[in-house]
């Protein structure tokens, strides 16, 4: 099955496939996040930003079970590299999943799932300024999406902050794409002090659409001023996914129509904002990225 466009969304879904992917390059970046970059010419043909992989995590000890730890990690693509056979990850060691995937040495071999979930819009079909938003964690997946929309002809511009400087993963992968970047930090120890909703509404003004990932809070503040402005937006969702292919449920958003549940690994991971039901800003802190284990 090839990759099949959605009519309505325009958001892509590809035909997944499993793949052996080496080790190229694995770096610690800030506070107890890591870059881990992977030969994996299959996905990196069919992926597109917004999609995400599942990696099983290599048990790093001997005699232990193949089962442990069972469940493979959902990773975010931060960049895709078709033409170098290459994927990038990011990700932050929460748990022991993560743990032992972080001692993942170059020339390693890693099982790899993917691409998985529908992927943030064509950036072709939609005219005028691009502004993306991300939060902590939610930032690496707006590095292949900046590039997608700036190859595309759009202006972009991007949005990023987290509480502190060494939250900021996956800040060099965004700027690299040569999208121009504003950085907000809450103690102020990178960029401006703030958070990255701070003054939404006069950027709402010059934007015609808008790309965000990050924690719910963040997204939900997000969402309510895009809605009021009328102004289109996308939201990466981050939900802890078990399986990847909507068996498990345990990635369930709210629907906004309804007392219905759509599932962030088939539906998702990106969502138009006006049909999930987030949680309130107030709820929880902003911009504080959470990832499975």
């Amino acid at each position: 099955m090839a990759a099949q466009t959605d009519q309505n969304s325009k958001q892509v879904t590809s035909q997944w496939v499993r793949e052996t992917a080496p080790v190229l390059a694995h770096t610690a970046g800030g506070r107890d996040w890591y870059v881990l970059t992977l030969q994996s010419p299959q996905v990196a043909a069919r992926a597109l930003p917004g999609q995400f992989v599942q990696i099983a995590v290599p048990t790093g000890t001997a005699g232990a079970p193949i089962d442990d730890p069972l469940l493979r990690r959902p990773l975010s693509l931060c960049t895709i590299e078709p033409a170098a056979d290459r994927i990038r990850v990011i990700y932050r060691v929460v748990g022991r999943g993560t743990a032992l995937l972080s001692a993942a040495v170059v020339g390693q071999r890693l099982d790899v799932l993917g691409p998985l979930g529908r992927s943030f819009p064509d950036p072709s079909l939609q005219g005028g300024a691009l502004l993306l938003i991300g939060g902590g964690l939610g930032i690496p997946p707006l590095a292949c999406a900046g590039a997608w929309a700036a190859a595309a002809g759009r202006s972009v511009t991007a949005v990023l902050g987290a509480r502190h400087a060494g939250d900021l993963a996956g800040i060099a992968q965004v700027q690299a794409t040569g999208v121009p970047v504003h950085v907000l930090t809450e103690d102020g120890g990178a960029g401006r002090r703030g958070r990255v909703t701070d003054g939404l509404e006069q950027r709402l003004r010059h934007t015609a659409e808008v790309w965000a990932c990050g924690p719910e809070p963040m997204l939900a503040a997000i969402q309510s001023a895009c809605l009021h402005a009328g102004t289109p937006c996308w939201l990466s969702m981050e939900r802890p996914m078990a399986c990847g292919f909507g068996v498990c449920a345990g990635c369930s958003v709210p629907k906004a129509a309804d007392d219905g549940y759509l599932k962030a690994c088939v539906d998702g991971p990106v969502f138009a904002a006006n049909v999930v039901r987030l949680m309130a800003a107030n709820a929880a802190p902003a911009q504080s990225a959470t990832t499975t284990d």
